[in-house]
């Protein structure tokens, strides 16, 4: 199952205050942790991670937010972990930063359709499930669109961040469709605090 995005010029999602918005939903974050990410890098995702938390509705439990790493497919945090904010958060800032010389980024995605958007982690069959992949490399995997397909075959909807990235043909494998909306560029790391401004207002409007 797949969803369409309005045209960014019908994107009226208030910017600052996603919590004053009635929008219900489970949502992945999938997140490069490879050598081709320092730690200073890494952490700038993390915070990416944060702002979002500071403008959801975690506490009426409209949003439940999972987090998994690329390297190793290792799951940091199950959405049924968290009840507020601050949980959420201090767990965020205690990920720890784990180089490893492959981005496996089909892996997580499977992980992350597998083990975290199932009912025993928390995943609620009622509202609608998000995934939001941040990644600076090709996947080493051969099955990566396989992969993205079959986690749209079970009604997740991924959102894709390319992060230095002049070529997309990956990032467009694994984007929902239309492709324009789903999957989105940014030259830095640094630019992820201004680029919040746009996705998470198009996350927010969607659904």
């Amino acid at each position: 199952m797949s969803r369409t995005l309005p045209s960014a010029t019908h994107r009226q999602c208030p910017r600052r205050n996603l919590r004053h918005v009635n929008t219900r939903f489970d949502l992945v974050f999938v997140l490069d942790a490879t050598s081709s990410v320092s730690k200073s890098n890494f952490d700038l995702m993390k915070k990416f991670i944060k702002d979002f938390i500071y403008e959801d509705d975690i506490y009426n439990e409209n949003v439940r937010i999972g987090v998994v790493t690329s390297s190793n497919s290792h799951i940091q945090f199950h959405l049924d972990k968290h009840r507020t904010k601050d949980d959420i958060i201090n767990d965020i800032e205690a990920i720890a930063y784990p180089p490893n010389d492959n981005t496996n980024t089909a892996d997580a995605i499977r992980t992350m359709r597998t083990d975290m958007f199932t009912e025993s982690k928390g995943d609620r069959l009622d509202v609608d499930n998000i995934a939001i992949v941040l990644t600076t490399g090709v996947s080493n995997s051969q099955i990566i669109q396989s992969e993205s397909d079959a986690a749209r075959t079970k009604g997740i909807h991924i959102f894709v961040v390319g992060i230095g990235l002049r070529d997309t043909t990956q990032l467009d494998v694994i984007a929902n469709k239309p492709v324009d909306q789903n999957r989105f560029t940014v030259n830095d790391f640094t630019d992820l605090e201004d680029f919040k401004e746009d996705i998470f207002p198009v996350v927010c409007k969607s659904f």
